[in-house]
């Protein structure tokens, strides 16, 4: 087997031109310190007496149906919400269940490391690369936390290591251990987070990878997938999605916009990749607006279709208040200041009121066994409805 290390960058002086590269046998594992700083956006919201209702309507779907010890998916996002603490139905953490029951341990030569496999049986685990390590990381999960897997002593930085053991990218190349972009959104936020600044590291099969280099990359992608956008907004001719673009991507892009962001606010990438997070915000901003309209105008044109608008309606304002908030708590010059988050929190707020009179939050648990992908989209989109209107309200920090 060869031997593969995980290297922070500045750990080992540069080899002299000429002379073989020696590789310290040493792992690169971050310190509690690393796991994040927690940040709380200036100025909370005060929510109205209508949006307090309304947030605690999410919250109970949130609670009722993320704590399903069978549903690991739906931990991740009770994790993302509600926070590192969440306990489960069974009365376990959500965190010590999540690594017992479906965690997964792999060797190398350096020592044994964790893995979520995509799915157990008939039960999705990650439909999305690293969405566990992300979902940990954005709860604000300590990496020295102990957990057991399969009956062995580890910490939660054991599948920090373990993701970094199977992801690569090239600059030079191109070849990448993800197939699409849209597989790297989760991967990206949990490596950024846990990460050193400068981070590189040397895969199994001898891969060497920089952090860096990954989110020029996703940054590179985020700006190709979006400047049909610029040129919309420019020109003020608007769009239609057709799944063209950034449209192609999980939940309209939201994902991808937050893991860019989140990486470059951590400091990762090149200062010659022109990409500030404002340049996305504005995009996002100008696109909300848009959309939102154009699902409204669904809603009156087509009623019978109510349904599956209001989920798409939820998942439009909840992601954004979220991604909005995130960048308002990171406290950057540039970051959108906390009253810019109002609107958001209405339109939410104004979302679940349509829901609850449609009738459509009393069927969310027979929906659990008549329509699946609707009862996961309900739960998952009211999760990141939360943890957006949380951030607004100063209640969860962001982990930067």
């Amino acid at each position: 087997m060869l031997v593969w290390l995980l290297l922070a960058c500045g750990m080992s002086p540069e080899p002299v031109p000429g002379t073989p590269e020696v590789k310290p046998k040493q792992v690169y594992l971050p310190s509690a310190a690393e796991t994040g700083t927690p940040h709380y956006t200036a100025d909370p919201l005060n929510l109205s007496a209508e949006q307090a209702e309304a947030a605690a309507q999410i919250e109970t779907i949130v609670r009722s149906h993320t704590r399903d010890p069978q549903n690991p998916w739906a931990i991740a996002h009770g994790l993302v919400a509600l926070g590192a603490d969440l306990e489960l139905e069974n009365g376990v953490p959500a965190v010590e269940w999540l690594f017992s029951t479906y965690a997964e341990r792999f060797q190398t030569e350096v020592g044994w490391v964790l893995r979520f496999p995509e799915a157990a049986g008939e039960v999705r685990v990650e439909p999305h690369p690293d969405l566990i390590l992300k979902a940990l990381a954005d709860a604000g999960v300590n990496i020295d936390r102990m957990v057991t897997v399969q009956g062995e002593s580890h910490v939660v930085g054991d599948l920090y290591r373990g993701v970094l053991a199977e992801t690569y990218f090239s600059k030079r190349s191109g070849q990448a251990s993800f197939e699409t972009t849209n597989d790297l959104a989760w991967t990206l936020m949990g490596l950024a987070s846990w990460s050193a600044k400068g981070t590189r590291w040397t895969t199994p099969a001898e891969q060497t990878s920089s952090l860096d280099d990954l989110t020029d990359h996703a940054w590179l992608k985020l700006s190709s997938s979006t400047s049909f956008l610029s040129k919309a907004r420019k020109t003020n001719r608007g769009f239609q999605k057709r799944g063209q673009g950034i449209f192609s991507y999980t939940c309209g892009g939201a994902h991808m916009i937050q893991g860019v962001n989140h990486a470059k606010l951590k400091g990762f990438g090149h200062d010659s990749v022109d990409g500030p997070f404002n340049v996305q915000l504005g995009l996002l901003t100008y696109r909300y607006p848009i959309e939102l309209a154009q699902i409204d105008a669904a809603l009156n044109k087509h009623p019978k279709y109510a349904a599956a608008l209001l989920i798409q309606r939820l998942k439009l304002t909840g992601h954004t208040l979220e991604t909005v908030a995130r960048l308002s708590a990171s406290r950057h010059p540039d970051a959108p200041p906390t009253a810019s988050l109002a609107p958001y929190v209405e339109d939410v707020s104004d979302t679940v009121r349509q829901l609850r009179k449609s009738g459509l939050l009393d069927q969310i648990a027979a929906l659990k066994t008549s329509d699946e992908q609707r009862y996961l989209d309900l739960v998952g989109d009211s999760a990141h409805a939360l943890r957006g209107l949380r951030i607004a309200t100063g209640e969860s920090p962001v982990f930067y």
